[in-house]
């Protein structure tokens, strides 16, 4: 026997479930927003209404209310009169929903119905979603929008998804309250297999899709913001390293002369604060011991400095005489000097940070950054810095014990170090507004902010995303936290799951409302049954994909033509062959070690009819049928995938490794001899010096746009295209290349006579002799020695045509189609000979055509190859 629930306790239990079923629609909501994909509470709303009548508005008012303040508040103490009003004034623009749309449907469908026709169906789905749904949507935005709960900016988004998932909750939900409690009840029992059951599994595979995509965009967010974290990282580190070098090089000026005067110090540090923002001042700091301080106080007097003395802060922080000590290292030279003769005489020494970095520089002869400071020069407007210093000493190399390098110690060379200027400089090309940045010095027991402050508080779902990384910066260690803000949330936070999951739910509703009209119709479900049968053998039929399917004994009962083409059978021969046959990985086969490896993508080789191997990437699924059970494997041929691979792996290997790492210190030390920093060189050794200097820097360039090929051919890298005479081009190109031609014995020419005395032509100069330069190094790479390399340029239908000749073993034709791709190389083995990496005619192809020209090439195998490109004539 039934008993009739009480009115009041009907109301007080829908008040529950409304509360309840929000609160688990709102894990869903997409942040930073108030509103979720799907609102189910709307929808159970409605149908109460619908179900007991007009009285249970009262529940719904009750549970919108509850669950309105649940999100405001954590405890009953921060409960306020404006949550309050929020919260009423939301609930109430629910209830208004629910009772406009029970009006509508009981006037329009009627109630209680059968929902038998497609009409009622229809009428019932709209007018209690998508057209009731407005008074809900525009009330609660309008609610939140008055007490500033969000902006004007966020009005319309938030708006669009209260709507949408109001409307998408009343057409998920209200077939369900209906199947569980609406009359007739014989009727819609019935439709809980047939409806409801499908209605809640399809809900919950596009939740899971909805969660599936969540992650996917939360992790691009994080791969994103991580990506340029770590080249922020990495900048701010190669600053630190570099402007350390700065110090070093004033350090190898004392070392390479006895005698430094102060009008040669400032000339040669003259352009290096303007090379490097953030260095304050760079100064030489003497070593001066008790006997030799009058002696230097004098000496700097009579250099222009009246009243010159070793000076320290006394307890009021005012400069006042150095008291007596054994050894003093005042600042004797400082440039520039307007900006920093406070800090001349300055003993650095006295004060204990300084002093103990000025140790440890000493003891470890390498550049030592202090601890977070208040320089000199800002004592009126204070301002965090670091001194990097790097020892001096007598002779040119550093004494090999520590005792020999503290009796040797001749001073130091200091770099002054603003860290707001340093990092704002070195990160300027970041958007400001998309990160906060902090870093912290914890070298000691107590961390010392050196730049920014800690971020601010962070939505749980972007807490992941804040970047922290240890630095060792001169001796320090120091703690890099990176953060995102809100603006980079809003500029990043995509709304693909949303769609998904919005979309996929209002996909659902639909297959709802058209599982209600199909109800009962038993033809008309078989025949859906034979049509989507016939589908799926037409998909398996004309997949690109090969697809096997096979029993558990291993033997193949099915096979698609691409599964045929890919192993080299026959369709017919397929079928009953044993999968291990084909795919080795999958021999023996049994059903618990298929089991284990259903749904993952796994990466195998497979045999073809002639017994070469393949690379293939499957991936199994399973079903059922009477008595047994098939699988279903899913092939992909990813040879080519993986060759790419592995010729990359090894390129981005030679570059980082054999070229890089050389090239620069290759730089560096032809910079130090041209800038005299081993004596002056004779004319003829400086012009040597010179044109190897000028060549390291364009191969370092090479080495830097080879590194850049993706973006040069996303468009990423801008060309400086100017008028220009290709003349002098093509001769500079043979005077760069002839030293590495003489290195394989091949020889070069460059006939030009064909030329008129001037030919204008619009392009980039230094990206044309890198096209030049990549194509006659592949020439002479492939020449026999003793060999020539021939290069010429003739004017062609108001073009000119540039070409580069060889007489090497030639191409083969089947290679044509692949020869200006990334990483194309017709003989890996013959590569790995003559060198390279498959990138260069791909760079001169895509450089070539920015500069609005063709490139192409001829060859006969034996005879060698002619590599050309043309370039249009500029306007005359």
């Amino acid at each position: 026997m039934q008993y009739p629930i009480p009115l009041p306790l009907k109301i007080l239990l829908l008040a529950l479930a409304y509360a309840v079923a929000g609160r688990l629609a709102l894990m869903l909501a997409i942040p930073p927003g108030f509103a979720s994909a799907v609102f189910p509470p709307v929808g159970i709303a409605l149908a109460a209404v619908l179900i007991w009548g007009y009285p249970m508005l009262a529940g719904v008012f009750l549970g919108s209310t509850l669950l309105n303040l649940s999100i405001g508040f954590s405890s009953l103490e921060q409960l306020s009169l404006e949550d309050l009003l929020v919260a009423s004034g939301i609930a109430f623009g629910t209830s208004l929903q629910a009772l406009v749309a029970s009006w509508l449907i009981r006037s329009f469908v009627g109630f209680p119905t059968p929902l038998t026709s497609e009409r009622s169906i229809f009428l019932l789905l709209l007018l209690g979603g998508p057209m009731a749904c407005l008074i809900s949507a525009s009330m609660g935005t309008g609610v939140l929008y008055l007490n500033q709960l969000i902006g004007a900016e966020e009005l319309p988004f938030s708006w669009w998804t209260w709507w949408v998932g109001d409307s998408v909750g009343v057409l998920i939900a209200t077939p369900l309250m209906f199947i569980l409690f609406a009359e007739p009840r014989a009727l819609w029992r019935s439709r809980a297999g047939g409806v409801g059951l499908p209605l809640l599994i399809s809900c919950a595979i596009m939740v899971l899709i909805f969660v599936r995509a969540s992650d996917a965009e939360q992790n691009n967010l994080r791969l994103r913001f991580h990506e340029q974290a770590k080249l922020m990282s990495a900048t701010l580190k190669f600053r630190f390293e570099l402007y350390g070098k700065a110090a070093q090089s004033i350090e190898r000026l004392f070392n390479s002369s006895e005698g430094v005067s102060r009008q040669d110090f400032a000339r040669f540090v003259a352009n290096l604060p303007s090379t490097y923002p953030g260095i304050t001042a760079l100064s030489w700091d003497a070593l001066v011991t008790a006997g030799q301080r009058e002696g230097f106080e004098t000496q700097m007097a009579a250099e222009g400095f009246a009243g010159f003395r070793i000076s320290e802060f006394d307890a009021a922080g005012q400069l006042v005489s150095a008291g007596a000590r054994p050894a003093y290292v005042p600042v004797t030279y400082v440039e520039p000097l307007g900006a920093n003769v406070k800090a001349l005489g300055f003993d650095v020494a006295s004060l204990p940070l300084r002093r103990q970095a000025l140790e440890r520089a000493r003891d470890s002869a390498r550049t030592v950054m202090t601890a977070p400071i208040t320089l000199v020069q800002d004592k009126q407007t204070p301002q965090l810095g670091v001194l990097l210093l790097h020892p001096v000493y007598a002779g040119e190399l550093a004494p090999l014990g520590v005792s020999e390098r503290r009796r040797q110690l001749r001073g130091y060379a200091a770099a002054v170090v603003r860290m707001a200027d340093l990092i704002e400089n070195a990160l300027k090309a970041y958007p400001a507004d998309s990160y906060r940045l902090q870093l912290e010095d914890v070298s000691d027991a107590a961390a010392q902010p050196l730049y920014g402050q800690p971020g601010i508080a962070l939505p749980a779902y972007a807490t992941e995303l804040v970047w922290q990384e240890q630095l060792e910066i001169g001796g320090r260690q120091l703690r890099l936290t990176i953060s995102p803000t809100e603006a980079f949330l809003r500029r990043n936070h995509g709304l693909q799951p949303w769609a998904v999951l919005a979309g996929g739910l209002l996909l659902c509703s639909l297959l709802g409302g058209y599982l209600l009209t199909i109800t009962g119709r038993a033809d008309q479900i078989r025949h859906q049954v034979r049509q989507r049968t016939l589908e799926l053998s037409a998909i398996l039929e004309n997949a690109a994909e090969g697809i096997l399917i096979f029993d558990e004994q291993g033997l193949i009962g099915r096979a698609n033509p691409a599964s045929s083409r890919l192993f080299g059978y026959p369709t017919s021969e397929l079928v009953g062959r044993r999968i291990g046959s084909l795919i080795p990985s999958l021999h023996p086969c049994s059903a618990e070690r298929l089991d284990g490896q259903l749904g993952n993508a796994l990466e195998v080789s497979g045999t073809h009819t002639n017994g070469k191997q393949l690379e293939l990437e499957i991936s199994l699924s399973s079903y059922a049928l009477p008595g047994r059970r098939l699988y279903i494997c899913m092939l992909r041929d990813i040879s080519a995938r993986k060759q790419v691979e592995r010729m990359k792996s090894e390129f981005v290997a030679t570059v980082s490794h054999e070229l890089r790492t050389p090239l620069t210190s290759i730089k560096g030390s032809l910079g130090l001899l041209t800038a005299g920093a081993v004596g002056p060189l004779s004319e003829q050794a400086h012009q040597l010096v010179s044109i190897a200097q000028s060549n390291s820097e364009r191969l370092v360039s090479l080495v830097n746009d080879i590194l850049d090929i993706e973006k040069l051919e996303f468009g990423h890298t801008r060309l400086q295209l100017s008028r220009t005479d290709l003349r002098p081009l093509l001769h500079e190109a043979l005077a760069h290349n002839q030293g590495y031609a003489d290195g394989f014995q091949v020889s070069l020419s460059l006939d030009d006579s064909a030329l008129p005395a001037q030919v204008p032509v619009q392009v980039d100069g230094l990206r044309l002799q890198q096209v030049l330069s990549n194509l006659i190094a592949n020439a002479v790479k492939f020449s026999d020695p003793l060999g020539r390399v021939e290069i010429s340029a003739q004017l062609v239908d108001q073009q000119v045509r540039v070409q580069v000749r060889d007489y090497g073993p030639g191409i083969a034709e089947e290679f044509r189609e692949r020869i200006f791709q990334k990483f194309a190389q017709a003989d890996a083995s013959d590569s790995r000979r003559r060198g390279g990496t498959g990138l260069g005619l791909s760079i001169c192809k895509t450089l070539i055509e920015r500069m609005h020209g063709q490139i192409d090439y001829s060859s006969v195998v034996g005879q060698g190859s002619t590599f050309y490109f043309t370039l249009p004539l500029a306007d005359t």
